[in-house]
Formats: C-alpha cells, structure tokens, sequence
C-alpha cells in the first residue's frame, strides 16, 4: 500500500447545487478551479420540493476555501440558482492507493 499522509488537518468541502441537465458545463467550471475533484449526483430537497442534485467534493486545506467559494458562487450564477450549499469538515486525512 501506498500511502500519502498528509500534515495536519484537511478540510472536506463539499458543494450541492442543482443538476439542472448540464453535466458536461458542470465538469468544464468545475475542473477550471480544481485539480482533484469527485462529482457525483443524487437526489435532495429544496424548499419542500424534491430536485435533482450534483455534490462537489474535495479535499484540501482550510486556504482552498475562497477557491470553493468562487466556484460554488460560479455554479450559482451559472444555473441561475437561488442558492448553492457549501459544507466543511475538518479532519485528519490519509491518502492510500490500494
């Protein structure tokens, strides 16, 4: 096993917003402003109402943050979004490839 550990603690952000059907424009701002980055989509709740959903996560120090910032401000602008969530956790983190 290869392990990359990394010094300090890390912070796990994560961005939901709306999967409004376009995912290749979602991939081209998102990869515009990170390196590394995991997209996936599900289902969520806006307001009562049920709505289709994209979560960007990623992992960096707390320094990253004004970089999720823009890009979730980017996001919101550019599916005409009435808001975009960010979450952050702070942790420990360890990278291993198996």
């Amino acid at each position: 096993m290869n392990s990359q550990n990394t010094e300090g603690p890390m912070t796990l952000f994560r961005i939901f917003v709306e999967d409004v059907g376009l995912r290749d424009e979602l991939r081209r701002i998102v990869s515009e402003k990170l390196e590394a980055v995991s997209v996936s989509y599900g289902e969520g709740f806006w307001k009562g109402l049920r709505e289709q959903n994209a979560i960007i996560e990623v992992y960096g120090r707390e320094s990253l943050r004004g970089t999720v910032t823009a890009l979730a401000m980017s996001l919101k602008k550019a599916f005409g979004q009435q808001a975009v969530g960010i979450a952050e956790h702070s942790d420990r983190v360890s990278y291993y490839e198996v």
